[in-house]
């Protein structure tokens, strides 16, 4: 994966990186890594920066980390970021080592009504399917 850009000041300390990475075949992926506990202000941060119109739209989600607690409003703000074509929603790929973490994010994803969704145990396996997964998008796009 290349990284292309360092994404600035987007969240309090909590969230450590995020990063505009290239696929394998150069498609682009915001790349956030958390650690602890996700804020509600970390969450409209992160919105923010990836809803239609925004500075990563278009952009896939490699989120990687050991988020300790997901609050309830949390969930909802997260949630609530619809597909813009749910026939060609956003790849996101998620790499979350507990499985009661990846539970409770399984539940934010199944609200947000994006099917093209996936967890995976490490991040080359992640980055292997948002490359297939970001050509689809793409061409679905065109």
């Amino acid at each position: 994966m290349r990284r292309d850009e360092q994404v600035a000041c987007l969240y309090s300390g909590r969230v450590i990186t995020s990063n505009v990475e290239r696929t394998a075949s150069g498609h682009r992926v915001l790349r956030s890594v958390y650690e602890g506990d996700i804020t509600v202000e970390d969450a409209r941060k992160f919105v923010d920066q990836v809803k239609p119109g925004a500075p990563y739209d278009h952009h896939g989600h490699l989120v990687l980390g050991r988020m300790l607690e997901v609050s309830t409003e949390v969930r909802r703000i997260l949630g609530s970021q619809k597909p813009v074509d749910p026939a060609n929603p956003l790849p996101v790929a998620l790499v979350v080592p507990s499985a009661l973490l990846r539970m409770v994010v399984s539940l934010v994803m199944r609200a947000s009504e994006n099917p093209n969704t996936d967890f995976f145990k490490d991040e080359a396996s992640a980055l292997a399917w948002l490359d297939g997964a970001m050509a689809t998008y793409e061409k679905k796009r065109a």
